[in-house]
C-alpha cells in the first residue's frame, strides 16, 4: 500500500498513520518505495492560525476513490484534552468520511486505535468523571459504536474495583515457555513447534532456571511482594512431568508466595494435559490454569493445525474442571477461517454449559509470522460481519448468564476490527491480565520473548525491558543485564 503523508501539525508520528490505514486496509504493509497494488492513502494534517486543526483524507483502492475532510473549529470534547487529541480528532473524522464513502461502513471502534481502550476509560473513570460521561467521550470523541462504548467503560469499572486495595510494590512475574506441539496457522507468539527446536528445552529449562533465581533475589533487594504469577507461552503443559515439576519448584522455592493472590499455568493445548500433570500443578499450589478449544469443531481445529479432537478437548476439561483449580479458563476464537457464526455460538454454548468459571473470547488476528496469508480466504475482511456478530453475542449470551468482561484489549490486522475480552464470574477473574493491560504494576519477565515492565507509579513512569526473541539467542545472551538499568529506574525514580 502507498501511503501519502503532509503533516504539518507536527503532532503525530508517521506509525499513527500506518495504524489509522489498517482500519479498512488490515494486512498491509507500508513499503518505502511503493508498490503496485492500487491501494493508496493521501494524508493531509495541519495547524490553522485559529488553533484549530484540518485534515484531508483521500484514499483510493481499486480505482475507486473517496475524499474526506473535517476541521476541529468549534467542536469542544467532552472531558479535558491534549493538543495532540485535536490533530487525532480531525485526522480520524476525516479519515472515517474516505473510509465510509469507499467501503460503506464505519469501524465499531471509530478511529481509536492503539491495545488498550480500557485503559482510557479507566483514566477519566479514576479521576472522577461518571460512566456516562465516558461512554458518550467515547461515542462522540472517537466515532466509537455505542456497544464497544459502554463495553469499555463496562470492563474499565470492573478493572477498577479489581485494583482496589493492590498496592504499589506488589509485583508480577511472568515466566515465559516459548514452545508447542505444533504451531497453529494463525499464531502470533513467539512459539516453537519442531522435534529440533523443542529439543533445545532441556538447556532452556537450565538458563530459565538461573534467570529465575536472580530475579528473586533482586525482587527481594528491592523490597517487593509478588502478588501474580503466571506461567505462559507457548504452551508451558508441553514440559513432560519431571521438566514441569521442576520448573514449579524453581518458582516456589525462590519467591515468596504468601501474598501472592493467583498463580496462573496455562495449559492451553489439550493434547498436552494429562491427569499427572494437573496433579503436579495442584501440588505446587497453581490455582489456576486454562484449556482452550479455540472451536469445538473438528474440521476447522485440524485446518488451522491443532492436534486435538474435541474428544480430546472434553476429557481434558474434566479432568481440569474436577482437579479443585479455584477457576479454570477456555479460549474459543472468533472469525476462524471455515466456521460460521452458528459453529462460534455452538463452541460458545458447550463451553458455558461445562462450567468455566472464566472465558476469553478472542478475534482472528493474524501476525506476518502466521501460516495463513493475508489474502487467502478473505481472511482479512475489513468488514468481518461474521466476526464482530461473533463477538457481539457473546458480550450478550455471557452477561445474561452471570459473566462479566474484565479484560479487553485489540490488536492490528484483527477480522472486522474487533476486539479480546475475557467474561469471568464475580471472583474469578485473572489479576495478572489487568496488570498487563492496564499498566498499574511492575512484572517481571524470565524467558525468551518475554517483556519486563517496569513501572514507577508516584512518578508516572514505564521502561520496558526485552528479553532475545528466540531461544536459542536467548541461551546465548549474557545474564542478568537488565537488573543494571532496573535498578537505575527505580534509584532515579525515587
Amino acid at each position: 500500500m502507498n501511503i501519502f503523508i503532509d503533516n504539518t501539525s507536527g503532532q503525530l508520528n508517521d506509525y499513527y498513520f500506518q495504524t489509522l490505514c489498517l482500519l479498512y486496509f488490515p494486512g498491509e504493509k507500508f513499503p518505502p518505495n511503493g508498490d503496485d497494488s492500487g491501494k493508496k492513502a493521501e494524508f493531509t494534517v495541519r495547524q490553522e492560525q485559529d488553533g484549530s486543526y484540518s485534515a484531508r483524507v483521500i484514499l483510493t483502492d481499486g480505482g475507486r476513490t473517496a475524499k474526506g475532510e473535517f476541521c476541529t473549529r468549534g467542536f469542544v470534547p467532552q472531558v479535558d484534552a491534549k493538543t495532540e487529541f485535536y490533530a487525532q480528532l480531525a485526522l480520524g473524522r476525516a479519515y472515517l468520511e474516505a473510509g465510509q464513502k469507499l467501503f460503506g461502513f464505519t469501524p465499531p471502534w471509530g478511529f481509536l486505535t492503539g491495545l488498550r481502550p480500557v485503559k482510557r476509560a479507566r483514566f477519566y473513570l479514576t479521576r472522577g468523571y461518571d460512566e456516562e460521561t465516558v461512554r458518550q467521550m467515547f461515542i462522540r470523541d472517537y466515532c466509537v459504536s455505542e456497544q464497544k462504548a459502554a463495553l469499555s467503560v463496562e470492563t474499565a469499572s470492573l478493572e477498577t474495583k479489581m485494583l482496589e486495595g493492590y498496592k504499589y510494590g506488589t509485583v508480577g512475574l511472568y515466566v515465559s515457555i516459548p514452545f508447542c506441539p505444533t504451531r497453529c496457522e494463525y499464531c502470533s507468539f513467539i512459539s516453537y513447534a519442531t522435534k529440533r527446536l523443542n529439543s533445545m528445552i532441556p538447556d532452556y529449562l537450565v538458563r530459565l532456571h538461573s534467570e529465575i533465581v536472580l530475579t528473586s533475589q533482586f525482587i527481594k533487594e528491592m523490597g517487593f511482594t509478588v502478588g501474580a504469577v503466571y506461567i505462559g507461552g507457548g504452551t508451558p503443559t508441553v514440559l513432560d512431568d519431571n521438566q514441569l515439576s521442576g520448573l514449579l519448584h524453581t518458582i516456589t522455592t525462590n519467591f515468596d508466595l504468601s501474598h501472592c493472590r493467583e498463580f496462573t499455568c496455562e495449559s492451553g493445548r489439550p493434547d498436552t494435559i494429562t491427569p499427572s500433570k494437573i496433579k503436579i500443578m495442584r501440588s505446587y499450589g497453581v490455582d489456576r490454569i486454562s484449556v482452550n478449544p479455540q472451536t469445538i469443531h473438528a474440521d476447522v481445529l485440524a485446518r488451522m493445525g491443532r492436534l486435538h479432537s474435541p474428544e480430546m478437548f472434553y476429557a481434558a476439561a474434566e479432568e481440569a474442571l474436577t482437579a479443585g483449580f479455584k477457576c479454570v479458563n477456555s479460549d474459543l476464537i472468533a472469525g476462524l477461517p471455515g466456521d460460521s457464526f452458528d459453529g462460534f455460538c455452538e463452541s460458545l454454548h458447550k463451553v458455558k454449559e461445562m462450567g468455566f468459571g472464566n472465558i476469553t473470547v478472542h478475534t482472528l488476528s493474524v501476525k506476518n509470522a502466521a501460516s495463513i496469508r493475508f489474502d487467502e480466504s478473505n481472511v482479512y475482511d475489513p468488514e468481518g460481519t461474521r466476526a464482530r456478530r461473533c463477538v457481539e453475542y457473546a458480550n450478550r449470551y455471557l452477561k445474561d448468564g452471570g459473566m462479566r468482561p474484565y479484560y479487553l484489549y485489540r490488536q492490528k490486522n484483527t477480522v472486522g476490527n474487533a476486539e479480546n475480552t475475557g467474561y469471568a464470574y464475580p471472583g474469578l477473574e485473572n489479576l495478572y491480565n489487568v496488570l498487563m493491560m492496564e499498566e498499574v504494576s511492575t512484572v517481571f519477565a524470565c524467558g525468551a520473548g518475554s517483556i519486563t515492565k517496569l513501572v514507577n507509579e508516584p512518578m508516572n513512569d514505564i521502561l520496558r525491558i526485552a528479553f532475545p526473541k528466540y531461544p536459542y539467542e536467548y541461551l546465548e545472551t549474557e545474564q542478568g543485564t537488565w537488573q543494571a538499568d532496573a535498578r537505575a529506574f527505580f534509584g532515579a525514580n525515587k
